[in-house]
């Protein structure tokens, strides 16, 4: 197995989302001992309980919660553009990527055109979201390092793939996914 991605519903209760993660994955590895749980942190989900070890991530995002489950190490994340780009949206991106961006990451964004703010911004964190998970970390790192080079984002931190995530279900195109760990 190389990849298992899982699109279910976003519940609004931790219990339901934890139960129905759960569920998929057993159902899934046909190990009905199979265990999600957090590690010390709080942050990273493991699968305990199987044959061969498995890494698993979760991205949350409007509606939808997509769980990848894999055997090395993964990290996804992702955001409805709907919510960021509405013309109600007040964020400032610029002042939030000012207090977890690098330096080079914020003069991406001030580049980027004043109607492309928001999108930028939303290009750079998933990014750095789907790093950390994949690395065990938190977004506590964020300015430790960098996914942009100049004008363009990277592909690579290190030796850890970044890639758009492209899945099908409806209205997918509302969503933007990064997954980060695999070629």
């Amino acid at each position: 197995m190389a990849i298992k991605t899982f699109i279910l519903e976003n519940s609004t209760t931790k219990k339901k989302r934890q139960a129905d993660i759960q569920n998929a994955v057993r159902e899934f590895l046909k190990e009905p001992k199979a265990k999600v749980v957090y590690d010390e942190n709080g942050g990273m989900p493991i699968v305990e309980n199987t044959e061969k070890k498995h890494y698993i991530s979760i991205a949350r995002a409007n509606s939808v919660m997509l769980v990848v489950l894999c055997d090395r190490p993964v990290g996804i994340d992702g955001e409805y553009l709907p919510r960021v780009l509405s013309p109600e949206n007040k964020v400032d991106y610029l002042v939030l990527a000012e207090r977890f961006f690098t330096d080079e990451e914020i003069e991406f964004i001030r580049d980027a055109e004043k109607s492309a703010e928001a999108e930028t911004f939303v290009k750079i964190w998933t990014r750095k979201e789907a790093y950390v998970k994949c690395i065990g970390k938190t977004i506590a790192e964020f300015p430790s390092f960098s996914v942009v080079d100049g004008s363009r984002l990277l592909s690579k931190v290190g030796s850890v793939p970044l890639r758009k995530f492209s899945i099908k279900f409806p209205e997918c195109e509302d969503y933007l996914f990064v997954i980060a760990g695999l070629e």
